[in-house]
Protein backbone atom coordinates (compact mmCIF):
# COMPACT_ATOMS: atom_id res chain seq x y z
CA UNK A 1 0.00 0.00 0.00
CA UNK A 2 0.73 3.68 -0.68
CA UNK A 3 0.76 6.42 1.70
CA UNK A 4 0.27 10.06 0.64
CA UNK A 5 3.57 10.80 3.10
CA UNK A 6 5.05 8.34 0.40
CA UNK A 7 4.25 10.40 -2.56
CA UNK A 8 4.62 14.33 -1.45
CA UNK A 9 7.70 15.70 -2.12
CA UNK A 10 8.80 13.04 -4.34
CA UNK A 11 10.88 14.24 -7.78
CA UNK A 12 8.59 13.63 -10.80
CA UNK A 13 10.47 12.48 -14.21
CA UNK A 14 10.23 11.69 -17.52
CA UNK A 15 11.14 8.27 -18.42
CA UNK A 16 13.49 9.53 -20.38
CA UNK A 17 15.07 11.66 -17.30
CA UNK A 18 13.44 15.16 -17.91
CA UNK A 19 12.67 16.65 -14.34
CA UNK A 20 8.96 17.63 -14.55
CA UNK A 21 9.36 19.12 -10.95
CA UNK A 22 7.87 18.16 -7.26
CA UNK A 23 4.51 16.22 -6.25
CA UNK A 24 2.93 18.92 -3.85
CA UNK A 25 -0.66 17.32 -3.53
CA UNK A 26 -2.58 14.52 -4.72
CA UNK A 27 -6.17 14.30 -6.52
CA UNK A 28 -8.77 12.21 -5.58
CA UNK A 29 -11.87 11.12 -7.02
CA UNK A 30 -15.29 9.48 -5.54
CA UNK A 31 -15.89 6.47 -7.45
CA UNK A 32 -19.40 4.83 -6.10
CA UNK A 33 -18.35 4.25 -1.96
CA UNK A 34 -14.59 4.46 -2.39
CA UNK A 35 -12.09 6.99 -3.14
CA UNK A 36 -9.27 6.46 -6.18
CA UNK A 37 -5.82 8.21 -6.72
CA UNK A 38 -6.53 10.32 -9.71
CA UNK A 39 -3.34 12.25 -10.13
CA UNK A 40 -0.56 14.19 -8.31
CA UNK A 41 -0.10 17.71 -8.45
CA UNK A 42 3.67 18.90 -9.53
CA UNK A 43 5.03 22.41 -10.18
CA UNK A 44 4.88 25.63 -8.87
CA UNK A 45 1.35 25.74 -9.38
CA UNK A 46 0.63 22.55 -7.60
CA UNK A 47 2.54 24.30 -4.82
CA UNK A 48 0.28 27.39 -5.10
CA UNK A 49 -2.63 25.09 -4.84
CA UNK A 50 -1.44 23.07 -1.98
CA UNK A 51 -0.64 26.41 0.38
CA UNK A 52 -4.11 28.08 -0.95
CA UNK A 53 -6.20 24.78 -0.44
CA UNK A 54 -7.12 25.51 -4.03
CA UNK A 55 -8.68 28.75 -3.55
CA UNK A 56 -7.56 31.48 -6.59
CA UNK A 57 -4.71 28.77 -7.52
CA UNK A 58 -5.52 27.86 -11.29
CA UNK A 59 -4.52 24.62 -12.38
CA UNK A 60 -3.81 23.80 -15.96
CA UNK A 61 -3.51 20.24 -17.42
CA UNK A 62 0.38 20.23 -16.89
CA UNK A 63 0.16 20.72 -13.78
CA UNK A 64 -1.97 17.68 -12.85
CA UNK A 65 -0.01 14.15 -13.72
CA UNK A 66 -2.72 11.34 -14.09
CA UNK A 67 -2.10 8.41 -12.07
CA UNK A 68 -2.34 6.29 -15.47
CA UNK A 69 0.90 7.88 -16.77
CA UNK A 70 3.14 6.68 -14.06
CA UNK A 71 5.33 3.96 -15.06
CA UNK A 72 7.26 3.67 -11.50
CA UNK A 73 7.77 4.84 -7.94
CA UNK A 74 11.08 4.35 -5.93
CA UNK A 75 13.34 5.73 -3.89
CA UNK A 76 12.01 9.08 -3.79
CA UNK A 77 11.36 9.18 -7.41
CA UNK A 78 8.18 8.98 -9.60
CA UNK A 79 8.60 8.43 -13.19
CA UNK A 80 5.80 9.28 -15.97
CA UNK A 81 5.59 8.45 -19.50
CA UNK A 82 7.07 11.20 -21.50
CA UNK A 83 3.55 11.98 -22.10
CA UNK A 84 2.07 12.84 -18.96
CA UNK A 85 -1.13 13.33 -20.46
CA UNK A 86 -1.48 10.31 -22.20
CA UNK A 87 -2.36 6.86 -20.44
Amino acid sequence: MIRASDLLGCSVRTESGARLGRVHDLRVERTGQDWRLAGLMIGRRGMLARLTGGQGATTHAGDIVPWESITSLQDGIVTVRHDPGSP
